[in-house]
């Protein structure tokens, strides 16, 4: 997006791309209603969305920018609402598989690996792309002992190069549904006798769900504000480079990586409530910290990103937990497909919203604020503000029930 010159709202509406895709989630209850087995469906539909990725690199081949930006937006988010459906469905098939008592450090794990796997990829890949950047750091250098640096790796190759990683990415999804479709799959009762109206009416007669609901729309608007600029800030507005965004997502990551035990074990003992609401507080803090980064001193971007990576990795755990704990069982996979597409359509909202109404410049004395960190500050303000509704949720204790039951360990 970047290399095609794209807009703040285009940034936006690539940011919400992945949020509005959410709106799909419930097709997945729906393709379910009449099956007992999941995981056939649930790797085609996904299959069929990583598919589109190999094309993505096509958007570079347009000859107008415009064009071609509108054709990444379109493929992105027709491959992100399919592997929505295909996550909805595989949330059904996982919750069946874990007992909710040891879910927290289930989820823990897992997205423990999925971090570590796309820091080590992505910290390779982006040096790489440095390359073909002027100056190139001194893997150019070592690259100059085989190949002429001046020809091979200059800006008009970058497109190429760009491109071949997103078909690098469509085979490594194609490999890890072979590996998903060694799952086991339980088969589950057939509890849709229950109409698809009375099944997706029936979570917004628990009071419960609602409240949740409440406070996922506030915590989706609040993190949606800002969304789409932290990146092209650090590039235009902080003069860094890849290799520096990617050595701050790496310490982003590697607190993740470490956090992701503590949160496991936090939740499994205490509840998501407890969890989310340090998630809040540490989130609120994290964008004010944005507004003391200037091109000439930005070291506390550092700090920023061992906490975020902290923050995150809870409420990355939280997202996914939360409402399965509040979902009675056998309705998990409704629950989870109304709360992430109400959730997904909220962020949407203020992701475009934010690009649409770009404010201007700040002062306030005299320190002059950057459009983007008016904005950063506005959503670190929403995160606090969504402890309002966080406080009315009512978490159900069979976490605590199972963590305290004999042979539970």
């Amino acid at each position: 997006m970047v290399i095609l010159g794209a807009s703040p709202l285009q940034f936006s509406i690539l940011s919400a791309l992945g949020q509005v895709a959410a709106v799909f989630q419930p097709l997945g209850v729906a393709l379910m209603q009449r099956l007992k087995r999941r995981k056939r469906v649930c790797v085609a539909v996904t299959a069929a969305g990583r598919f589109l990725s190999f094309f993505l690199g096509a958007a570079l081949l347009f000859s107008s920018s415009q064009a071609g930006i509108v054709f990444l937006l379109a493929l992105l988010f027709v491959s992100a609402g399919l592997q929505a459906v295909g996550g909805n469905i595989w949330i059904a098939w996982v919750s069946d598989l874990i007992p909710i008592g040891i879910r927290g450090r289930f989820f823990a794990r897992r997205n423990q690996i999925l971090v570590f796997s796309g820091m080590v990829v992505g910290y390779i890949l982006s040096y790489f792309t440095d390359l073909f950047e002027q100056g190139g750091g001194a893997l150019r250098n070592l690259a100059s002992q085989w190949v002429d640096p001046d020809i091979l790796f200059i800006p008009r190759n970058q497109a190429w190069w760009l491109a071949g990683i997103f078909v690098f990415a469509g085979i490594m999804g194609f490999i890890s549904l072979a590996i998903l479709s060694r799952q086991p799959d339980r088969k589950r009762s057939l509890q849709q006798q229950m109409s698809l109206r009375r099944k997706f009416s029936e979570p917004f007669r628990d009071r419960n769900f609602r409240m949740l609901l409440a406070f996922g729309v506030w915590w989706m608007l609040a993190i949606g504000v800002g969304s789409a600029f932290w990146g092209p800030f650090m590039l235009k507005k902080l003069n860094m480079g890849l290799f520096q965004m990617q050595l701050y997502g790496s310490l982003h990551m590697g607190s993740s990586l470490l956090s992701y035990s503590f949160w496991g074990r936090f939740i499994d003992r205490w509840g998501n409530k407890r969890a989310m609401f340090i998630c809040v507080l540490l989130g609120g803090l994290n964008p004010m910290l944005w507004l003391f980064m200037t091109p000439a001193n930005y070291s506390i971007l550092w700090l920023e990103g061992l906490l975020s990576g902290f923050m995150w990795a809870g409420n990355g755990v939280v997202t996914t937990n939360f409402v399965l704990a509040i979902a009675g069982k056998g309705r998990e996979q409704t629950y989870s497909a109304l709360y992430g597409a109400v959730g997904g359509v909220a962020m949407m909202a203020s992701t475009l919203l934010t690009g649409a109404f770009f404010p201007g410049a700040l002062r306030i004395g005299a320190r002059l604020l950057e459009p983007e960190q008016v904005i950063f500050g506005v959503g670190g303000i929403l995160r606090w503000l969504s402890l309002v509704p966080l406080l009315a949720v009512k978490e159900k204790r069979g976490w605590r029930q199972w963590h305290r039951s004999p042979g539970s360990r």
